[in-house]
């Protein structure tokens, strides 16, 4: 599971070197650089991967003319690709010496798969088998091996050219879709990733790498300084708040006279985050906005694979757990589905970070859950399964929280500034929803396309990410990011090929 990073294991000194460690800040000579390394992912297609972990052991830029290569990973980190379809996560901001370097590699280890297979046919990954099916609510997990367990990259945007003064943000790009391979029925991984650079700040936030979305737990709050640990990677932050960050969701306290202020941020709680990083040399990240997730504090959040709102209960894929929860649970792991029962009297609401839902969408009770959605959990018991059936989780809480997936366009709306998405993976179609309804507003972040919405087309294959809403007339995501990956006259050309 992702929690199970090397953290403890590292010497102190390493740190001191041209490496940071997890989000703080790095220590860098008078000739370094400072270097964002970040990481985001390229759904499947065709195959319904409802969570994806690998680690990355390594990651070096390769230095020309006979000099040393340079790490810019000082521990293994675990990272859900399945969580970053649609936005990015940190890896490590660090530096590196000024100079030229000829490429970069990139190691990995120990990738686990948990895919819905409804493809006709059986999966395995060489040792356990996926029988095919109908159901939706039995996805199996794989341990696809690794073709090749590192990625060496020369061509572009190498050769790299790093200058004093001059920061950059590295950004690796795994692409599931060409990396996860099926060869007569057995799942393999060769790993295929990008990289680009990026020098220029956010010409809004100043920042040369931004992060939203983050969820985790505060490990201690003090000094302007909020520590949490990111569910994402199972990496600790220190992110230092400002006159600038906002605080949504804090109530007052014996200890928080004033609602919504650094105050009434403690040790343990759960919430949901957004930060950057300028990229000045020896900063660390700069936390934008915190959201508290009333009345969760030994969380679990996952993907709802199925509801049964007769005898209230929800099946869930568990995607992360929090610090909390991992600690005094072992029955549970990453990957694995969990039958839940919502106590009498359980809370339902939408995260919505201070903002007001659209009229008519609602999160309030087992009759608004719905498939595909992601939520977030307060465990208040937890029994493990026995043999192949899964273990049951009671809960007090169940927030919704954003979900990312990937379809095509195949109607746009630019009076209401909507779209429908068809094309969706097997969770959805095997439940009948063929199609999903995407709000998006001034707060949506489009990428891929000049134009913000009006560069939208008919037939793009895009990614979206934001709150999925269970309406009356079908499912309504509320749209955070849009990316499009594909045009219609590039996807044309592909299958020509």
């Amino acid at each position: 599971m992702r929690k199970a990073i090397l953290w403890f294991g590292i010497i102190p000194v390493v740190c001191l070197m041209f490496v940071g460690c997890g989000g703080g800040k790095s220590t860098p000579t008078a000739s370094a650089v400072p270097v964002v390394l970040t990481i985001q992912d390229q759904p499947p297609a065709g195959l319904t991967a409802l969570s994806f972990q690998i680690q990355i052991t390594g990651v070096s830029l390769q230095a020309s003319s006979g000099g040393n290569d340079v790490a810019l990973l000082s521990a293994p980190v675990t990272v859900n690709l399945s969580d970053l379809q649609t936005v990015n996560s940190l890896l490590a901001n660090t530096s590196a010496p000024a100079g030229t370097y000829s490429g970069i590699t990139i190691t990995f280890a120990n990738p686990q798969v948990s895919v819905l297979n409804n493809s006709g046919s059986s999966l395995s990954d060489g040792t356990t088998s996926c029988a095919t099916s109908t159901s939706t609510t039995s996805p199996c997990t794989l341990a696809p091996a690794l073709a090749a367990s590192s990625v060496m990259i020369t061509s572009t945007p190498f050769p790299l050219t790093l200058t004093a003064g001059t920061p950059i943000q590295l950004a690796i790009d795994f692409d599931s879709n060409d990396s996860l391979t099926n060869t007569s029925g057995t799942l393999g991984i060769t790993p295929t990733v990008t990289v680009s650079v990026n020098s220029t700040p956010n010409a809004t936030t100043s920042n040369i790498a931004d992060f939203t979305n983050g969820t985790g737990q505060v490990t201690s709050a003090s000094n302007n300084q909020v520590v949490v640990t990111d569910l994402s990677t199972g990496q600790p932050l220190t992110l230092a708040s400002t006159s600038s960050t906002t605080f949504t969701g804090f109530n007052t306290s014996p200890t928080c006279t004033t609602q919504n202020t650094f105050a009434c941020v403690q040790a343990g709680q759960i919430v949901n985050f957004n930060f950057g990083v300028s990229g000045a040399s020896g900063s660390g990240p700069t936390l934008q906005s915190l959201n508290l997730n009333t009345g969760v504090t030994n969380g679990v959040t996952g993907t709802v694979v199925g509801v049964n709102p007769g005898s209230n209960q929800l099946s869930v894929l568990v995607t992360n757990e929090t610090p909390a929860f991992a600690s005094g649970n072992t029955g549970l792991a990453v990957g694995q589905v969990v039958e839940v029962n919502p106590a009498t009297g359980a809370t339902f609401s939408a995260q919505t970070n201070g903002g007001t839902l659209p009229a008519g969408l609602m999160f309030g009770s087992i009759n608004d859950v719905g498939v595909g959605q992601s939520v977030l959990l307060d465990s208040t018991g937890f029994t493990a399964g026995t043999g192949t059936a899964p273990g049951t989780l009671t809960t007090d809480n169940l927030t919704l929280v954003p979900s990312q997936f990937g379809g095509s366009i195949n109607a746009l709306n630019a009076s209401s500034q909507s779209f429908t998405l068809s094309g969706l993976n097997g969770l959805f179609t095997g439940n009948q929803v063929n199609s999903i309804a995407v709000d998006t507003g001034s707060n949506t972040t489009f990428t891929g396309v000049t134009g913000g919405f009006n560069g939208l087309a008919v037939g793009n294959i895009t990614t979206v990410g934001g709150t999925l809403f269970n309406s009356p007339s079908g499912p309504v995501l509320v749209g955070g990011q849009v990316g499009v990956t594909a045009t219609p006259t590039a996807t044309a050309a592909l299958q020509s090929r």
